[in-house]
């Protein structure tokens, strides 16, 4: 008998239904804690829009939907105030490399869309944001479910190819229940 379950122990087959089975398990928890957002929007909602907690999300989602709009390239405030030499910001004034000439907005030429000059994640966000009506803040938010349970994927088949399967997957959902990796 204990030679039996030896054998299904490394099985890939076996492994690979148990991994994609806590991947699902920790989409839907994460998915679970979207459904609490719903039930007090007064705490988690600025109107429609969910709360966005970091600095740079407003940027990425911005980026998404420039590029939707092919838009995106055209104004070069990006690099501002980054590039700026040491003075302090009280003292200086824009330099005119980073403002918008007057007929640069006029112009009707689009550039081309570059997949490859835009941020991983907000091509992925341009291109989800078609099925939540092109809400790109709600998108974004519905994508980090998703994105966050992923890291159960390579984490497990690392640990099952060193030969602890087990745990891969025990890592995998102690990451998923640990309450500072909740969205």
């Amino acid at each position: 008998m204990w030679k039996i379950f030896s054998d299904w122990k490394f099985s890939p087959w076996l492994f690979a239904i148990v991994l994609l089975a806590c991947f699902a398990v920790s989409a839907g928890i994460r998915f679970e804690q979207f459904e609490v957002w719903g039930k007090t929007p007064v705490v988690y909602f600025v109107g429609e829009r969910p709360m966005m907690t970091t600095l740079d999300a407003p940027i990425w989602l911005r980026i998404a939907r420039e590029y939707n709009e092919e838009t995106y390239g055209e104004k070069k405030l990006r690099n501002y105030p980054h590039k700026l030499s040491p003075k302090t910001l009280a003292e200086s004034q824009i330099p005119q490399k980073f403002t918008d000439s007057p007929t640069s907005l006029l112009s009707k030429e689009k550039p081309e869309k570059k997949y490859h000059e835009i941020p991983l994640l907000s091509y992925i966000i341009a291109h989800l944001a078609t099925f939540f009506n092109q809400n790109y803040y709600l998108t974004g938010t519905m994508l980090i479910p998703v994105l966050a349970s992923l890291f159960i994927l390579p984490l497990g088949i690392y640990f099952f190819l060193i030969g602890i399967p087990i745990s891969g997957v025990l890592g995998g959902l102690i990451g998923t229940f640990s309450s500072g990796y909740y969205m």
